[in-house]
């Protein structure tokens, strides 16, 4: 008997159906491993407001605040040089370095005294003749009073016949003789004034002339006025030298200045560390810089000196070549207390480098790995990622100083997050669980 194959398709998927399920039954269920904390160790630290303030560091060169020129004022030939008038040297106040020939101007200064004492005299005898002039007017008015009694009496004599008429007329012609004489003394005496005034003016310009030909003779006599340090010296000995000749060049060694030179940003940092500034009348801004500290630092091989300082104004002009602001500071020294061995003397063209440290404000400090870009990363109260902008406003010590909007003791996340996304799980380092 003859089997058809078709129906032997459905025994073996029968077959097939019923040995799969089987194997899958049989099969061992592999072990499963719970799930763990996927949470990322940081490590945090509170934030804190603390004081700080912005250093800027600049370089400069020291210069002298007073550089004094003598500048001749008179001509002469230069009869003394002080021996000592040589560069480098350091000169007390007062000491007599030049003086040029004085006799052209003693002698002009003799003259002057004497047309002084001559316009002193002619006022001293207007000022006599003034009141002997007023003694004479007294005495002619009284010889006029008793030439008009006496022209008053012939005249009744003649009205009685008692005189003749030449009589009368001669006494008439003698009272008017003494009333000119007192009208001419009268006038002399209106005139006075004016030639008083003449004789005072005349007076002054000579006193004038005697002061200027005293002051020209002094100019003759070169003296130091401060403590200085002489710089340049254009003259010597028998030379003449004529006027507006510039002889010496010297600078004060008592206060020495720095101008060292800022970057603007700099410039900008200290001074919004002053916060608003005061103005004057006109509303020119005065900034206070008694809270700015400075101090300048010489660096020459092993040798370090360091000179506190005093911020004294700011530059007019920003250099051209470097794009910066110059920073004036004041630097003073006691010469005679100072000691070579411990710290050298600052003098003219000595390179310095300069620190400026504004005022010190309340700011938010953190350390420089825990900024990131413009932004740092905060743990929040449910243990996850706060990424919050930040402003930077300066750098110092390794530390950044920043603005934001931040509350005292919130955690500040020190690790570099990779990736970070803003609500992931973290979790604190703590001693025996090492931050990753």
């Amino acid at each position: 008997m003859k089997i058809n194959k078709k129906l032997l398709f459905f025994p073996a998927l029968a077959v097939g159906v019923i040995a799969l399920v089987t194997a899958i039954k049989m099969k061992p269920q592999l072990p499963v491993k719970p799930a763990g904390d996927r949470a990322r160790i940081v490590e945090t630290i509170p934030l804190e407001l603390r004081a700080s303030a912005p250093l800027a560091i600049g370089f400069g060169k020291v210069e002298p605040k007073v550089e004094w020129k003598a500048i001749a004022e008179v001509s002469g030939r230069v009869v003394y040089r002080n021996p000592m008038l040589q560069k480098g040297q350091v000169l007390q106040a007062g000491t007599e370095v030049i003086r040029i020939d004085p006799l052209d101007y003693e002698l002009k200064l003799v003259q002057a005294q004497a047309d002084f004492k001559s316009a002193q005299t002619s006022l001293a005898k207007l000022s006599q003749e003034e009141a002997n002039l007023k003694q004479t007017l007294k005495i002619e008015k009284n010889r006029l009073a008793i030439a008009n009694k006496e022209l008053e009496r012939k005249q009744n004599l003649r009205k009685k016949g008692l005189t003749s008429q030449s009589d009368v007329d001669q006494q008439t012609q003698s009272a008017l003789s003494q009333r000119k004489i007192v009208l001419d003394i009268e006038n002399q005496i209106g005139l006075m004034p004016d030639e008083k005034r003449v004789a005072q003016a005349l007076v002054k310009v000579n006193g004038s002339k005697v002061e200027e030909a005293q002051r020209s003779l002094e100019k003759t006599i070169i003296t130091l006025p401060y403590d200085l340090r002489i710089a340049e010296v254009d003259i010597e000995q028998d030379q003449v030298v004529n006027q507006q000749q510039t002889m010496i060049v010297a600078h004060g060694i008592n206060t020495m200045e720095v101008e060292a030179q800022l970057s603007i940003h700099d410039m900008h940092t200290l001074a919004s560390s002053l916060g608003e500034f005061e103005r004057d009348t006109s509303g020119i801004p005065k900034p206070d810089t008694s809270f700015i500290n400075a101090r300048i630092e010489l660096n020459s091989g092993n040798v370090t000196a360091t000179w506190p300082a005093k911020v004294s104004r700011i530059s007019e002009t920003v250099d051209p070549n470097q794009a910066t602001a110059g920073v004036i500071l004041e630097i003073t020294q006691d010469y005679r207390d100072l000691n070579p061995a411990s710290a050298p003397p600052l003098v003219n063209g000595m390179f310095v480098r300069a620190y400026i440290e504004g005022q010190a404000n309340p700011n938010w400090v953190i350390p420089e790995r825990a900024l990131h870009g413009n932004k740092v990363y905060l743990l929040n109260d449910l243990n996850q990622l706060d990424i919050r902008p930040v402003e930077v406003l300066y750098r110092r010590d390794n530390q950044v100083i920043i603005d934001g909007d931040f509350e005292q003791g919130e955690k500040l996340i020190l690790n570099d997050l990779l990736p970070a996304i803003e609500g992931m799980q973290l979790k604190e380092a703590t001693a025996e669980e090492p931050n990753v």
